[in-house]
Parts: structure tokens; C-alpha cells; sequence
């Protein structure tokens, strides 16, 4: 009890660092939704917009919302370096808030669909690598696997928006789940501008890395909730002065300086995620879940699949700093993998696989890959880049998501879905790769609980000699 007990003063006391990433946070829900129609929507062929038009094209409009978080990306990866972040929060707030508006305004229109989609997927690419970079920086080291993987674990409530609203589609009513989800956008991206106005703090390390020095002592006190500046403060003020002198002394190239590591573990991270989330797997699931309970006017599969998903993730999200991002990232992935290749062998084996079982064990499914696999994969991306590269290495893992996400999208786009004889193929291709990807992270990634970020980027490299993360570099270094 008294361990809870710090631990809850001290999260408390840090609370401000989790409050300055709530317009992030807001628009990776509202991005969620528009997540959940890209790959998580067996109704999409009943929508509006999509009647008279050809399959290509409605796929093309599909995978236009990650084409726009490619941009988005990259984008993010110029502009993080430049802009504040209360700036930065505007201008993807502004990008939401259009799409939402969009789909009000013409929900039934292929072309304004088509624009709201790239507005979001704009946004998405933008704000995930601004959340995830800013969350690295500003939030302690004791809370910062809780923190940034509460980040992803968020997105599921968008993505469980649209599973909730979509089946709409299939009813009597007269009713545009386009229009319910774009009043849903722009009422919270509304909400969340005017909350980040108030509660956005800059990262420290971007005042010092602009030459701000005073500034970013001022905003550690208000992160850590200080009214003067204390000694942890001044530690933590000079253990940025350190790190950023450290990194000035490694090349800017991605893969230079032991770079490549992360960047190529990341990926191989990112890959797991969507192996185990993507548009072929969740169609499977949501249709097997729905032969389950048999109802034609609406269909609840999506609401249920995610509801477990984020109900027992939520324990998950915060065992992170407490078991170690390496075991539960590799447990989860390893084990979703075992249960889509058995459910795949099964399903090359027979034709008569029994529904209450095959839906219990995708429901299964749904909460050890709800565990870490999709999790923990973002926690690595705020700690494992040092500063120099951070954002355009975070926006190439990010990239690698987007387009595996795009290739698995095209690829069984124009498959039946419902027809159980394509299901094996699939299960296999996406659930032996997962398990031989746990092992290989790992086998090689380090552990990087509770570590700063200057521990945690040399661990990634495994180049502590480079960066010097003794007290040696700080008696080096003048003030």
C-alpha cells in the first residue's frame, strides 16, 4: 500500500506532463476514428459515398488517409525541430477539424470524403510523431512507458468510435455515420484547442537546443508543479545540457553512430504491430464475430472486439514500467502469432470450424494483442533516438507502418471476407512472421525501463563509449 501510495503522490506531482500532450492525445482520437474506417470497417461497400463507384477507386480513397500520414510524417519531422508545440497543436488541430467539417458538410460526396480523408491522415502523421517526440522529452523517466504507451492505447477509443457508429450504415434510418463522427470531430477538436492554450508546455530540451536556457528552467518547474527552482530541477536542467552536448558530437544521418539498431528494430516492431492489426485480420475477425451473434441490422462485433481490447490493454498500459517493455512486447507478439497460425491451420485443415469457438479464440486474440504487441513498440520510439535524429527516425519507422498498413489494404482489398476458405492463407502469412519477429526483438532489444533518455539511446546503439553517458561528460562540460 505504500508503494501505491508514492506512486500515486508522484504521479500527482507529474500530472502536468501527461496534461501539456491532451490536444496530441485529442487528435489521435478523432485520427482513430478515421483509423477504424480505413481498417477496421467490413460496412464500408454501404456507405453513401461509395455507391456507383468502382472497387479501385474506393480503394484509392481508402489508402489516401495513409498516404496523407506518409506527408504528415515527414512533415512532422522538419517542423518539430522549428515550431513549438503549441503551434504545432494548432496546425493539426486545424487539419482535423477541416476533415471533420468536411464530413458534415458532404458526407455523401466521394470528393469531399476523399479530402476529409487526406485532411485526417494529414493530422495523424503530423500529430503522432509531435505526441510521441514531445511525451519523450517532457515526462520522467518513471512514467514514461505508462505514458507514452497510453498514447496508442488511445487511438483504440477512436477506433472503437467508428465500430460503434459505422454498422448505422445497415439500418432503416435515414442516418450518415460520416456526419455523426464529423459532429463528434469538430466538437473535441474544438475542446482540445482550447485546452492545449492553457495546459502546453514547451519540452525543455527544445528551449535549450534554441538557446532559451531560462525558459526551459521555467517550464520544468511547471511540469514538475515547482513554484522555485530545486535541485532535482537543476539536475535535470544540466542532464539536458549534457545529452544535447553528447549528441552534437554524433553525425545527423540516421544510420550513422549505431543509429541503424533502433531504426531497424523499430521497423521490425512497427511490422509486428500491424501484422497483428490490420484491415485482413480484423475483417476476419469481425465477421467471424458476427456469425456468432447473427444480427443483420446491426453489427455489434466491432464494439465487443474492441471493448476487450481496451478494457484489459488498460491493465497492460500500466505494467510497462513495471515488468519491462521487452517481455510483454515479445510475449504478446509471440503469442497473437501463435494464435493466428493455429487458427490458420485449422482453417487450411477444415471448412467446419466451429463459430462459438473460432469467435472465443479471436476474442482472445483481441486482448493478448491488445497486451504489448501494439503497445510498447511507441514507448521505444520517445527513448531510443538520440536528439539529432530523432524526428526523421521516428517519421521513417512511422512510414514503414503506414506503408505496410497501405500494402495489406490493396493486397486483400477485393477479397470476400466473409468466405472462410481465404482465411488460412491469411492467418498464416501474417501470424508466423509475428512469432519469428518476437523472437528476434527479443533476442536484441534492450531493456529500457526506467532508464533517462540518455541511457536509453546508448543502450539502442549500444555505443556508450560515443555518447558518454558516465559523470565524466558532465565534468567536461562548462555552463
Amino acid at each position: 500500500m505504500v508503494g501505491c501510495a508514492e506512486w500515486y503522490a508522484k504521479s500527482q506531482k507529474n500530472r502536468m506532463q501527461t496534461n501539456t500532450l491532451l490536444s496530441g492525445i485529442t487528435t489521435l482520437i478523432l485520427c482513430g476514428i478515421f483509423v477504424g474506417s480505413s481498417i477496421f470497417n467490413v460496412h464500408i461497400r454501404y456507405e453513401t459515398w461509395t455507391f456507383d463507384q468502382s472497387e479501385s477507386v474506393i480503394l484509392l480513397i481508402v489508402n489516401l488517409f495513409y498516404v496523407a500520414a506518409v506527408l504528415g510524417s515527414f512533415a512532422g519531422a522538419f517542423l518539430v525541430n522549428h515550431l513549438e508545440k503549441l503551434l504545432l497543436s494548432r496546425i493539426y488541430l486545424m487539419l482535423i477539424a477541416v476533415a471533420s467539417t468536411l464530413q458534415i458538410i458532404v458526407p455523401k460526396s466521394i470528393v469531399g470524403v476523399a479530402f476529409a480523408r487526406f485532411f485526417a491522415g494529414s493530422a495523424y502523421g503530423l500529430a503522432y510523431l509531435v505526441v510521441l517526440i514531445h511525451g519523450g522529452e517532457v515526462i520522467v523517466k518513471e512514467f514514461r512507458g505508462v505514458a507514452i504507451a497510453s498514447i496508442n492505447h488511445v487511438l483504440f477509443f477512436g477506433i472503437l468510435a467508428h465500430g460503434t457508429v459505422s454498422p448505422v450504415v445497415l439500418t432503416d434510418h435515414n442516418l450518415e455515420a460520416n456526419r455523426i463522427i464529423g459532429i463528434t470531430g469538430i466538437t473535441f477538436a474544438l475542446l482540445a484547442a482550447l485546452i492545449g492554450q492553457f495546459m502546453t508546455y514547451e519540452s525543455p530540451i527544445f528551449l535549450v537546443q534554441k538557446g532559451r536556457d531560462a525558459e526551459a528552467i521555467q517550464s520544468l518547474m511547471k511540469l514538475t508543479l515547482e513554484c522555485r527552482e530545486t535541485i532535482e530541477i537543476r539536475d535535470a536542467y544540466i542532464d539536458i545540457k549534457v545529452m544535447l552536448h553528447e549528441d552534437s558530437l554524433a553525425s545527423q544521418s540516421i544510420l550513422s553512430d549505431g543509429n541503424w539498431r533502433p531504426l531497424l528494430f523499430l521497423c521490425l516492431g512497427k511490422i509486428a504491430a500491424v501484422l497483428s492489426f490490420n484491415a485482413a485480420v480484423n475483417h476476419i475477425q469481425l465477421n467471424v464475430v458476427d456469425q456468432l451473434y447473427d444480427m443483420p441490422y446491426y453489427s455489434i462485433s466491432g464494439a465487443i472486439i474492441l471493448a476487450i481490447r481496451i478494457f484489459f490493454g488498460l491493465v497492460f498500459v500500466y505494467l510497462v514500467d513495471i515488468i519491462g517493455r521487452k517481455p510483454q512486447q515479445a510475449l504478446s507478439a509471440f503469442l497473437s502469432g501463435a494464435i493466428l497460425t493455429a487458427m490458420g491451420i485449422v482453417y487450411l485443415v477444415t471448412d467446419n470450424v466451429d463459430k462459438n469457438v473460432a469467435a472465443s479464440i479471436f476474442l482472445t486474440f483481441a486482448f493478448v494483442a491488445g497486451t504489448g504487441v501494439t503497445l510498447v513498440p511507441d514507448v521505444h520510439l520517445s527513448e531510443a533516438f538520440p536528439t539529432r535524429k530523432k524526428a526523421f527516425s521516428v517519421a521513417v519507422v512511422q512510414v514503414v507502418e503506414h506503408c505496410a498498413q497501405i500494402l495489406i489494404i490493396s493486397l486483400t482489398f477485393s477479397l470476400n471476407h466473409t468466405d472462410s476458405g481465404i482465411y488460412g492463407g491469411i492467418l498464416l502469412v501474417c501470424g508466423i512472421p509475428l512469432m519469428l519477429i518476437a523472437i528476434v526483438l527479443y533476442a536484441f532489444l534492450p531493456e529500457t525501463k526506467k532508464m533517462s533518455l540518455r541511457q536509453s539511446r546508448a543502450a539502442f546503439a549500444r555505443k556508450e563509449s560515443l555518447y558518454e553517458t558516465g559523470e565524466a561528460s558532465k565534468d567536461n562540460l562548462s555552463y
